[in-house]
């Protein structure tokens, strides 16, 4: 394939993007009110989920 320049940049645009892998957010320590919760780092707010025992009605 001919490139239009001879520039390096030019063979990196021309690249197919890969998708960049998802990491899950690093655990809190232990002792943290939300060590061990599935739903750590999507920005909850205490009171938890796990800790209301009643749901109102």
């Amino acid at each position: 394939m001919k490139y239009f320049t001879d520039r390096p940049m030019e063979r990196v645009m021309m690249q197919i993007p890969r998708a960049q892998r998802d990491r899950p957010p690093p655990q809190p320590p232990e002792g943290h009110p939300c060590h061990g919760c599935r739903r750590y780092g999507e920005g909850c707010v205490l009171p938890c989920y796990r800790g209301v025992r009643d749901q109102p009605v």
